[in-house]
């Protein structure tokens, strides 16, 4: 009879014991770890650009022309019109290329005199007034130098036309 309560025991001890493990189910712990995005990181391309000087730009000084320079009689004052073209190989035409071919030059009128007496003894008015941009004979009038720029001092009766706006 021992032997019997012993294999009584022993399957009672097996059955707690499978009592007890299924009571208590084995937990796994996962660690949830948050979604990963999918980042599209574009490359730049950088670029070294060498270190320029800055270059010391003088200030703008704007000039009353008419108090500095008083041209006589039928003269004017004027400040050529650059005329520098680029070709499409990048090369920088003058204006003193083209003004060869061309014949004439365009200039803006910064100062006029008063006018020409006529033989009446009266003074004749000037058809040129500041601000138009006229066209000129190339080798007409005197180049001077004012405040760093060079001027033209022209006689109006050199003046071709007055070109519009």
């Amino acid at each position: 009879m021992a032997t019997k309560k012993k294999k009584a025991v022993k399957k009672a001890v097996k059955k707690v014991v499978k009592k007890t493990a299924a009571k208590k189910p084995v937990k796994k712990v996962i660690k949830k770890s948050a979604p990963k995005k999918n980042k599209v990181v574009q490359k730049t391309k950088t670029t070294v650009q060498p270190k320029l000087k800055a270059a010391k730009l003088s200030p703008v000084v704007k000039v009353d022309y008419s108090k500095a320079i008083t041209p006589l009689e039928d003269r004017l004052v004027v400040r050529l019109i650059n005329a520098e073209r680029m070709t499409p190989g990048g090369l920088i035409i003058p204006d003193t290329a083209t003004s060869i071919a061309e014949g004439y030059l365009k200039a803006t009128v910064l100062v006029a005199g008063q006018g020409s007496m006529n033989k009446k003894g009266s003074v004749r008015p000037l058809d040129v007034k500041v601000g138009d941009i006229i066209l000129f004979w190339e080798d007409a009038g005197t180049k001077v130098k004012f405040n760093s720029e060079d001027l033209l001092i022209i006689h109006e009766y050199d003046v071709m036309g007055i070109l519009q706006n």
